[in-house]
Formats: C-alpha cells, structure tokens, sequence
C-alpha cells in the first residue's frame, strides 16, 4: 500500500454536493464521477491504492470508499458518501472476470464493506505494513495484517501480488547497486535518500513501489 495526499475536490463535485441537501454518491451524474476517477488517477499515479498495481486509464478507476457507504452495522449518512477526501482509487481486484472465485479477487471487490484498521492517509499506519523478502505483505499489528492479508486479500497468488513485489524490489537494489558499486557509504545513503524523495515528497509513484519505499526507510532508519 502506498501513502495517499488527496488534493482539492473536483469542481464538479463540489457543485453537485451543494446543489441539494439531498445529494449523494448514488445518484452522481456520470460526468462528476468521470471527474473524480481522473483526479484519483492522476494524485495515485496510476496506481490502486490498496495492491499498488498499475491502472493503465481513469476510466479503468474504481472509486473507493475508505469508510464504506453500506457500513455492517447499518448506519449510513448520504453526506459522508460525497467527502472527497475519504475516496481512493482502486482496481476491479479480478472482479470483473466471469467465474471468478471469492479467493481470487482483491482490494475492494474482497472487502465490500469490512472496516479496516490500516488508513492509508496516514503515513505512520502504512508504515506498519511490512514486507517478507518473498513479497509478502503483513505487519506486527495483528489488526492490519488482518486487513492486508484477510480482507483485502494482498497476498493473493492468482494476481501474482507478492512476485511482483518481490521483482520490483529486487530490480531497484541491482539498480542502485549498480550506481553505488566502488563508492562509500555516505554515496549509498545520498542514492537512498534522493529515491525516497522522489517516491514520497515529488510522488513519481510506481507499480509495487510500497515495498521499494518500506526497504528504503528501513535502510534510512526512518520511522
């Protein structure tokens, strides 16, 4: 998972929001949604928030909602399903495949409304999740590796989720290994510092690179 900075919502949506007490996200016009992928897209760099895989078009965006619009205990207030800033922007998680099984699919298609513990708003609660050397997503809070691993189901062999991330971490360490070979350490460090700024202050975000920016601030020491 990855850090999300939502920015200012869409004018359209704060339009529609306004336009009557009785607004909310079931009856969006299609151009206001249309709107709200674009925008999620573009601040997530193409990525769903939750596996951190690549959305190649906006249009391919779900729209998330971090607290759920039908939460289980049944309360539901239409206002809260228009705050922009509780929205993500996520995959169809392999929902949108004919025959797919409960335990293939990821993400939002897998949590449908379960709470979760993990908030990816915050950089100190993603900053929880770690990683094994396989790839694997967990963390030492049992809540959140409930959430990364039960619910929203990241560790799912059929998408190839921990491969993945396992390979993009391995290309990032041969690539800086490649830069650093025959330097001192405090080059090392400059390399690693000028790469997680680059991830985390500019936001040149990549598939996978939750693990990339895990791997990075454990060398850092950063926490």
């Amino acid at each position: 998972m990855i850090v999300i900075h939502r920015g200012k919502e869409p004018d359209r949506l704060l339009k529609y929001r306004k336009s009557s007490p009785q607004a909310c996200y079931e009856e969006l016009p299609r151009e206001v949604r249309d709107d709200i992928r674009r925008q999620l897209w573009e601040e997530q760099g193409g990525l769903c928030a939750y596996c951190m895989r690549q959305i190649r078009r906006p249009e391919d965006t779900r729209i998330e909602h971090f607290d759920a619009r039908h939460p289980k205990d049944g309360e539901y207030d239409p206002a809260d399903t228009l705050n922009f800033k509780r929205m993500l922007g996520v995959c169809y998680g392999n929902s949108i495949w004919p025959g797919t099984k409960e335990e293939d699919k990821t993400c939002d298609a897998h949590r449908k409304n379960t709470p979760l513990t993990v908030n990816p708003y915050h950089v100190n609660s993603i900053r929880k999740i770690r990683y094994t050397p396989d790839g694997l997503i967990t963390s030492a809070d049992k809540d959140i590796r409930e959430d990364v691993h039960k619910t929203l189901n990241l560790n799912c062999p059929a998408s190839s989720l921990p491969e993945n991330r396992k390979r993009v971490l391995i290309q990032t360490k041969v690539e800086i290994r490649k830069i650093c070979k025959n330097k001192s350490h405090e080059t090392y460090l400059s390399v690693l510092n000028k790469l997680h700024k680059r991830y985390t202050e500019q936001r040149c975000l990549s598939p996978y690179c939750g693990i990339v920016i895990a791997w990075l601030e454990k060398e850092l020491k950063i926490n």
